[in-house]
């Protein structure tokens, strides 16, 4: 018998997959089932890193797309906020009361668009990526429709291929555009190395990180020439983020899997050669 009101009523199976108080066997799966002192230990851990390296750290919700998950995260990670990968799970964030949110995307279908000019309202700060001056027309007018404002990460392509720009006169004239847009500001750079990180040698993983870091710096510093120096530089995941964090170019980190430590990174290697999860992270699912 659950006496809390909260489960009142909630049926075993179809609302919920467990009551307070069941035992394990009778967990109804599929389920995501946790240890939480492992959890909380990662949340510390990264926590504790990014204060001590001076980095912002935006939490990624696309492992969990959790709110209770990245309060968590907030409470003891010291977590500044989250990413999200499209406007609907921007939206479930900022009606649960997240206050920094970034679609760390493209956003272009108009109906979308209109939807993410909505969210400031609600109280949250909402930045989202741009790779194409022609994007910055509709954000500036949605924006100024709803009467909010959308700030913009210029997405810059640091070796997977699929969306940002490569070139630093590029970056610039994007974030010109966006500076000089009703309704948009130029907040910063979106510099997400994703092919790399579950590279095995830490080494390769490094030469990767080298090359992506050298593009940034120099997009940075084309930025500064033109007075448009970015407020955050954000990019970094769970197989790279010691990368971003000893760059001096960086400031923001967006890790998502060392939370819960998936399966694959088990075999990744830190600078020793051991696995990174084998004693500086522990694994919490089990389901």
């Amino acid at each position: 018998m659950v006496d809390d009101i909260r489960f009142a009523g909630l049926e075993v199976g179809y609302d919920v997959p467990a009551l307070p108080g069941m035992s394990y066997e009778d967990i109804q799966t599929p389920c995501l089932i946790l240890d939480l002192d492992a959890l909380e230990r990662n949340i510390r851990k990264m926590g504790d890193y990014a204060k001590t390296h001076n980095m912002r750290h935006r939490a990624h919700g696309k492992m969990h797309k959790s709110v209770d998950v990245l309060r968590l995260q907030q409470e003891l990670g010291g977590a500044v906020g989250v990413c999200c990968q499209k406007v609907s799970e921007a939206e479930v964030f900022a009606r649960s009361g997240i206050k920094d949110i970034l679609v760390s995307n493209q956003v272009r279908d108009l109906a979308k668009i209109n939807r993410l000019a909505t969210l400031p309202k609600l109280g949250s700060r909402i930045i989202v990526c741009v790779d194409d001056v022609a994007n910055v027309h509709d954000l500036s007018a949605a924006a100024v429709r709803h009467g909010t404002t959308i700030e913009c990460f210029v997405e810059v392509d640091c070796g997977a291929g699929r969306c940002g720009i490569t070139t630093a006169s590029a970056a610039v004239e994007i974030a010109k555009a966006i500076d000089a847009a009703l309704g948009l500001k130029f907040t910063g750079l979106q510099a997400y190395q994703g092919a790399m990180q579950h590279m095995d040698g830490y080494e390769d993983r490094k030469g990767k990180l080298d090359i992506a870091i050298a593009l940034v710096r120099e997009v940075v510093s084309a930025l500064e020439g033109e007075g448009l120096k970015p407020e955050l530089v954000s990019g970094g995941g769970t197989g790279s983020y010691y990368f971003e964090s000893n760059s001096g170019v960086y400031n923001e980190l967006q890790c998502g899997s060392y939370a819960f430590m998936d399966a694959d990174y088990g075999r990744i290697q830190n600078k020793s050669g051991a696995r990174i999860d084998s004693a500086e992270w522990k694994t919490p699912c089990s389901s």
